[in-house]
């Protein structure tokens, strides 16, 4: 049986049980008061509302889905003390070759700059600099300004990807600077396994910069098209993820005039439902095959 790591309320997670049905076991990080559980050293067993269970002698699979997103407790110590049974449990996955998806600590132990050296092996990548305390910056044409943590500001705004004229930046602060690039596409790769799902959204309408501000969640229009990677393509960005040692998670680039790609960044839990709606193109079925995988 597989254990889904998730919360109440997350739509993913319900698409992905609505097939699996009684193969899989929820547990909800924001609901785990409503579970009866037992951890040691020994193993482990968890016990739903319903009667359902699940233990360290049934589990085929452990799948981490934005368990963090949410919050178990308003009580801050609470909150951190079920994240911390929930990080048990999937790390316990890891040590015994059963953990599906991505660690939930990928991204602090694998920084923006850090995937970027990598994927610069293999891809294309933007010329970039993170700083602050500087005189003066080497660069006289626009740049984008984009956000390293993703967090928001303390009047909860977020900064997306913006145009900036890098002699006006403010050097008492941190920038996270790329080169403002000429693209015809947008271009996210979903990788599941062995894998890749690559869809392309035009960029002509777009008002800004950055896609995610103009996105459409309600599924009515279908904004991403499939886009095939060639042979090339392909082995780089498998490559890549050999590299980083993953083999989940979505992958953004932009296509050039040219029609080359360039490689911006690499989100290791990334939303993928949004790409085919009407689960039409099979990403629904191959994360089904992948969370099965023995």
């Amino acid at each position: 049986m597989l254990l889904i790591l998730t919360a109440s309320i997350d739509g993913t997670s319900d698409l992905i049980l609505s097939r699996l049905g009684n193969q899989a076991f929820r547990f909800n990080f924001d609901l785990f008061n409503e579970y009866h559980v037992e951890l040691s050293s020994s193993g482990w067993s968890i016990c739903n509302p319903t009667g359902q269970s699940i233990s360290s002698e049934t589990v085929t699979g452990i799948f981490w889905w934005k368990v963090t997103s949410y919050r178990a407790h308003e009580d801050e110590f609470i909150n951190d003390e079920i994240k911390y049974v929930f990080r048990e449990l999937y790390n316990w996955g890891v040590s015994r070759g059963v953990a599906k998806g991505i660690p939930p600590d990928f991204h602090n132990r694998n920084g923006k700059i850090a995937i970027l050296a990598k994927a610069k092996s293999h891809l294309n990548i933007p010329e970039t600099l993170v700083t602050w305390g500087f005189k003066s910056l080497p660069y006289t044409n626009t740049m984008v300004a984009k956000s390293l943590s993703s967090s928001f500001t303390s009047d909860n705004h977020a900064l997306f990807t913006t145009p900036v004229n890098p002699q006006q930046l403010d050097p008492r602060y941190p920038w996270y600077l790329q080169e403002k690039i000429d693209a015809t596409y947008d271009v996210t790769t979903f990788v599941c396994g062995q894998k890749l799902f690559g869809f392309k959204r035009d960029r002509s309408a777009l008002k800004g910069l950055d896609w995610r501000l103009e996105q459409d969640f309600t599924g009515q229009s279908e904004e991403w098209l499939p886009r095939e990677h060639n042979e090339k393509e392909t082995s780089d960005i498998l490559s890549f993820c050999a590299d980083l040692g993953v083999d989940w998670g979505r992958i953004d680039f932009l296509e050039q005039v040219d029609g080359n790609l360039l490689f911006l960044e690499y989100n290791a839990n990334g939303q993928w439902v949004f790409l085919d709606y009407t689960q039409k193109y099979g990403l629904l079925e191959a994360v089904i095959n992948y969370l099965q995988e023995k």
